[in-house]
């Protein structure tokens, strides 16, 4: 008997469109179409690459990733903050995927839509110059530190051991190591720590993602982590300064929009209501 080839429709169940089931070739060997089809798209998707597209008034149009880390802020034994650690993984199934920006979200970090209800005003407030042009500089013997205070997401790296600013004057190898660290952990980008005498720049080696970070130690939910020069495009369609680390408020306060000023930490502090559907612990 010839090889054949069956198609089953989909099947629908309460509303829910479930896979497609698998195809019989003849052989035994069993062929699912919207795997492949899936398979297929999401390479696509991952070669054009991330981005990310402000909507007016509403949530974080993100293309072409295929999940969102959380990450804790994660303190030393003095309550300084020491690290990240990734503690859950959000499985993004649609292309794009919206990600609250209002902070009224009851099933975050995913937009379920309370921005148009309570007629949130998400008007973004943020120029298109470079950071940079906007910082204050600070030398030291070896390093010198670019700081932008507008773009504070107040995780607190640069308190951990001696203030970023005090530690760049000591000259000596341990305090600029140190110094380097804490302006590389910067999630935000507000602080890009450079070497005097090469004129380049620290970075941390980031691959492109979009995370969500939780501040435990002030229990708080922090902003959208933007890693790895991914594109942000406003709501009027023109592009801000593609960066290696960046940080997107979502708490609907900031006052440098669509960036994190910080303004999750005020009291009361912002945290983020639900869980997302599709979570991984």
């Amino acid at each position: 008997m010839p090889p054949f080839l069956y198609v089953c429709t989909s099947v629908w169940a309460d509303g829910k469109r479930l896979l497609p089931r698998a195809l019989n070739t003849g052989g035994g060997q069993l062929y699912n179409q919207a795997a492949a089809n899936n398979r297929t798209e999401r390479r696509q998707m991952m070669k054009a690459g991330p981005r990310i597209k402000v909507t007016k008034d509403g949530p974080y149009e993100v293309h072409n990733i295929d999940r969102i880390m959380r990450y804790q802020i994660i303190p030393d034994d003095e309550g300084a903050s020491e690290e990240y650690t990734a503690d859950r993984k959000y499985d993004v199934a649609q292309n794009p995927v919206y990600v609250c920006r209002c902070g009224r979200t009851h099933r975050a970090p995913f937009c379920d839509g309370s921005h148009a209800a309570a007629g949130w005003d998400g008007e973004e407030s943020a120029g298109f110059a470079p950071l940079e042009d906007g910082a204050e500089y600070f030398e030291g013997p070896n390093l010198r530190l670019a700081d932008n205070p507008k773009f504070c997401a107040y995780a607190r790296f640069c308190d951990a051991k001696g203030r970023v600013w005090n530690l760049i004057n000591a000259g000596n190898d341990r305090a600029d190591k140190q110094a380097i660290r804490e302006a590389m952990l910067c999630p935000a980008g507000r602080l890009v720590m450079y070497d005097k005498e090469s004129g380049e720049a620290y970075e941390p080696e980031y691959e492109p993602e979009v995370a969500v970070l939780e501040d435990p130690v002030i229990e708080a939910s922090g902003p959208v982590f933007v890693k790895g020069g991914i594109e942000v495009e406003s709501a009027s369609g023109r592009s801000y300064e593609v960066r290696n680390r960046q940080t997107l408020c979502r708490c609907g306060r900031s006052h440098n929009k669509p960036f994190c000023d910080g303004s999750h930490a005020a009291q009361p502090v912002f945290k983020a209501a639900g869980e997302g559907e599709n979570s991984e612990a």
